[in-house]
């Protein structure tokens, strides 16, 4: 598949893709801890790629001929020794360790620690057993905070793995944009090229909340509503629509751009702003068509590269006196 191939050619480890400097040093450090750790801890905001995260530390570990096993924490302490028992070697994922209760971070912590010991004397021939804890902040802020157990803390972030939001590596967003409109294509057989570069400069400057799934689920969004073979601005679910930046100039005046087709992008901008992004409403407010608007953002500012269409051109008025 043509996404297959986008992802082994760009620069990541496994599944994770980045090409920031701060995702680099990521991958460099995972790919050489992998096959040494017994405990370690992913901490980033959601859906920032914890899980996919811990799945690359399961493919690069030493324990990777074993299964790879996700529960969510709160279940896992409830039934953690059924679920160990079951266990052959492969790598444990517990999402949302900072969300246990004091007592249930008190059983994990008894827990973990009757398994290491257990799993020293039994000497396991099924294999290694790796265990990886996902936490939206960090472990040792929050003991420090006093909502978490300073000793279980130390233990899971020892070796401990920050994942980025997406706003700090603005750099990856075209490319994981990219990536997910190609086999978002190749999985729908929907024929897709690409994003239209006024789409792909509002997805670089939204701050992106819902982190890489958020990016995902509107680039599939996109993909789904478009009817062209190009993501344009009108294909895109509505977002958080950036703010207007002007720096001052040397007398303390705006930083006007002169560029008339760029003035009347930023105009529409802050009138879908008001409206929510409600492009009918829009449409209404600025005194032309729908499918005005729509050309306009498609073109970037003009309805088809040259200007107004006849139809919304304003009308003479009549002449008295």
């Amino acid at each position: 598949m043509i996404a297959d191939v986008l992802q082994q050619e760009a620069p990541g480890l496994g599944a994770m893709v980045g090409r920031s400097t701060v995702m680099q040093h990521l991958f460099a450090r995972m790919r050489a801890t992998a096959p040494h750790f017994r405990l370690a801890t992913v901490e980033g905001e959601p859906g920032a790629g914890k899980m996919l995260a811990a799945q690359t530390l399961h493919r690069f570990g030493r324990a990777a001929q074993g299964r790879f096993v996700p529960w969510m924490a709160v279940e896992f302490v409830e039934k953690a020794p059924e679920i160990w028992q079951g266990l052959r070697g492969g790598l444990l994922y517990l999402a949302r360790v900072d969300e246990l209760s004091p007592a249930q971070q008190a059983r994990l912590r008894d827990f973990l620690e009757r398994a290491a010991q257990e799993r020293v004397r039994s000497q396991d021939a099924a294999g290694p057993l790796q265990v990886v804890a996902g936490a939206a902040q960090t472990l040792r802020k929050a003991a420090a905070a006093g909502s978490f157990r300073s000793d279980l803390a130390g233990s899971l972030s020892t070796i401990r793995f920050a994942i980025p939001p997406l706003r700090e590596r603005r750099e990856d967003i075209s490319l994981l944009a990219e990536l997910f409109l190609l086999r978002w294509s190749a999985e729908h057989s929907k024929p897709l090229r690409g994003f239209a570069p006024p789409t792909m400069e509002r997805l670089t400057a939204h701050t992106w909340p819902g982190n890489v799934r958020e990016l995902e689920t509107v680039v599939g969004a996109a993909a789904l509503e478009t009817t062209s073979q190009w993501i344009r601005l009108i294909d895109l679910p509505r977002l958080e629509w950036p703010a207007e930046r002007r720096g001052p100039t040397a007398d303390g005046t705006a930083d006007e751009d002169p560029n008339l087709d760029r003035a009347i992008l930023r105009h529409i901008t802050r009138v879908l702003a008001r409206v929510q992004g409600n492009k009918l409403r829009a449409a209404r407010l600025l005194g032309i068509s729908r499918s005005t608007l729509y050309r306009m953002l498609e073109h970037g500012g003009t309805a088809d590269g040259r200007g107004l269409p006849a139809e919304d051109l304003p009308r003479p008025g009549p002449i008295s006196g």
